[in-house]
């Protein structure tokens, strides 16, 4: 088991906390290349959880057209705003050397 060591917005580490965001995508940095199933994340330091799956994509596109967006965003953005809000986040050239990850999670401890 190998532990990661990921920083969230605030925003999100709260939903992470509240049990709404359950899957962490981001761009698929070579440090994220082997996560798998059974290893450990500490979000922001402080909050712990195990990863239950992972799975790549080209696009941010194809991981919100396969991964549920509530799941992603709890706020529940539309399909265009959710890509708009990774771009936001990742330069084109990071998506497309990279590719990208999508993180499914559980909390561990007395978190949900």
């Amino acid at each position: 088991m190998k532990v990661y060591r990921l920083r969230v917005k605030e925003d999100y580490l709260d939903q992470i906390k509240s049990g709404k965001k359950r899957i962490e995508v981001r761009a698929a940095y070579p440090y994220l290349k082997n996560i798998k199933p059974g290893d450990k994340i500490i979000f922001n330091e402080s909050v712990p959880a195990v990863v239950t799956g992972v799975k790549t994509y080209e696009t941010f596109r194809q991981a919100l057209r396969e991964e549920p967006i509530p799941k992603v965003f709890p706020d529940e953005p539309n399909f265009e705003r959710a890509v708009k809000r990774f771009h936001g986040m990742y330069p084109k050239w990071k998506e497309n050397r990279y590719g990208v990850i999508a993180i499914r999670f559980k909390l561990l401890g007395g978190e949900r």
